[in-house]
């Protein structure tokens, strides 16, 4: 069955629905699967650091199993993590805006360690499906102006994956009756996406 294009509202309206521990888990889904791609613009261009990003995403699975991380430890890290933000002008790297993705999702998992904005989670899943977007567009070379150009991107099988995981990741997090640190580890193992780029 064909997954309807993303909808950033839909998926606000069902994060809604669900405490706060477990949207913080979904947006760390989309972003475990967005961190390599940071990795492998870093090997590309030399430039970088997974490390504050990792120690990052790292900091909000901890605190989904009982950590409280200060918030000028958390501010701090943003800070890290915003200061290897690639610069777009600054890159031929293909894996640029790739690398982009991965860290502002990141961020904003911090943001909202810091202020429980829904948003930061939504943009997450964004962030996600943006970057299979455009890595659809790239390997497939599609020229933008195609009538079915849309239609050609959400049924690549590239598009349908992350879209198929994110409504998986929903539907074990609205139904897992307890989030707790062994179901947290467990989620965090199926989402790791075997440390290879998710495109």
């Amino acid at each position: 069955m064909l997954l309807p294009k993303f909808n950033s509202q839909a998926l606000k309206d069902q994060l809604t629905k669900i405490e706060c521990k477990r949207q913080l888990a979904f947006g760390a889904a989309c972003c475990e699967r967005l961190v390599p791609n940071y990795s492998a613009f870093q090997k590309d261009t030399g430039w970088g650091s997974i490390q504050p990003i990792r120690e990052a995403l790292n900091i909000v699975w901890s605190s989904l199993c009982g950590y409280c991380p200060n918030s000028k430890d958390i501010k701090q890290l943003l800070a890290s993590c915003e200061a290897v933000a690639p610069n777009s002008d600054d890159f031929k790297s293909s894996y640029v805006s790739f690398a982009q993705d991965a860290d502002f999702a990141v961020c904003g998992l911090l943001d909202y360690l810091l202020e429980s904005n829904i948003e930061k989670i939504s943009q997450a899943a964004i962030y996600a499906t943006d970057s299979v977007d455009l890595y659809v567009q790239e390997i497939e070379n599609m020229d933008p102006n195609d009538v079915k150009f849309e239609h050609n991107i959400l049924t690549h099988r590239f598009m349908q994956r992350e879209l198929q995981r994110q409504k998986d990741d929903l539907d074990f997090l609205r139904q897992v009756p307890e989030l707790n640190t062994a179901v947290v580890e467990l989620f965090q193992d199926s989402c790791s996406n075997g440390g290879g780029e998710v495109i």
